[in-house]
């Protein structure tokens, strides 16, 4: 029976996950392609991001696909891909994610696939600016890198020297196993991945619990805002989060925003599936601050806006 080769992309949030798999999938364009993306909020903006003709694509929200509270739910959808005539199966994690029991939660489905799902290892992105910083203050980064065979410091062409060397050093001590490679918008040549990618043996119990999950807001607004406006609330409350991701709708059009450190990107975009103001953040706490988000933006746009947790 035809396998289906099933790749697991990891990193923390903001590292490049989803331009290393719009990568991808432009490099298998002749092959039957699924993907599943795991957002930490309720919405998903990678999923609209990556939306193109002749791919599967199922989004899991709301969590880690690895955690209790959405588990069962990824388990299903990796046993229906395995009755659809898939070559290849790409799985983006939340940056939020432990994938340390993938191995376990792969053995586990055996008996109930139609065709088996052969795992072809996991690439794990990290971010040559804030992987440091981050590798001390979240475990699921930890064992990210330790349950990935190949390593991509991305955003080199952002980070000094000293960074890249340092970077470097972490990731060989966290895994000596580790093929690591330097990135550039999270660009390897898809050669290179079929070389040099093996299967990590790594495998423990995940560190990803409902308890332990940090506070996370999706934003909508439906009137249009001024772009400085929008940037200006950006700027104020990127010091709350660990990462906003989305779209904004201003008066000029929308404008996709990345923002995680320091760094803040805003792009014009036309989003596909999206309607008005839609921004995902993630917190550095599980404390909540919806209240000062709803005045931040209130004082600065002028605006409404709705926030579901």
């Amino acid at each position: 029976m035809r396998p289906i080769g099933l790749y697991l992309i990891s990193g923390f949030l903001g590292a490049g996950k989803t331009t290393f798999l719009t990568h991808m999938l432009t490099r298998y364009t002749d092959r039957k392609v699924g993907v599943i993306v795991n957002e930490f909020g309720s919405v998903s903006i990678d999923g609209d991001v990556l939306e193109r003709d002749g791919i599967k694509l199922i989004e899991i929200n709301n969590g880690s696909i690895f955690c209790a509270c959405l588990k069962g739910g990824f388990v299903k959808t990796l046993i229906g891909f395995s009755k659809t005539d898939i070559d290849i199966l790409f799985i983006e994690n939340s940056g939020m994610a432990d994938p340390s029991s993938m191995h376990t939660l792969l053995e586990g489905i055996v008996p109930f696939v139609e065709r088996p799902l052969i795992y072809k290892g996991a690439v794990c992105i990290v971010d040559a600016l804030n992987f440091l910083e981050d590798a001390d203050m979240f475990a699921p980064v930890t064992n990210q890198v330790v349950a990935s065979h190949m390593v991509l410091v991305n955003k080199t062409d952002l980070a000094s020297e000293e960074q890249i060397g340092s970077v470097h050093k972490a990731v060989s001590e966290i895994n000596p196993e580790a093929v690591i490679i330097d990135t550039v918008q999270a660009y390897v040549p898809p050669e290179v991945i079929e070389e040099k990618l093996t299967v990590s043996d790594f495998c423990k119990e995940t560190t990803n619990h409902p308890w332990n999950r940090p506070t996370t807001y999706t934003v909508t607004c439906d009137r249009p805002v001024k772009r400085d406006d929008a940037d200006a609330f950006v700027q104020k409350i990127k010091s709350r989060l660990i990462r906003l991701k989305g779209f904004v709708l201003t008066e000029e059009g929308y404008y996709q925003i990345n923002a995680v450190g320091d760094y803040v990107q805003m792009t014009k975009a036309v989003p596909a599936n999206i309607s008005g103001t839609t921004l995902v953040m993630i917190g550095r706490t599980s404390e909540d601050f919806d209240d000062d988000i709803r005045q931040l933006w209130l004082q600065l746009t002028g605006t409404e806006i709705e926030i579901e947790e």
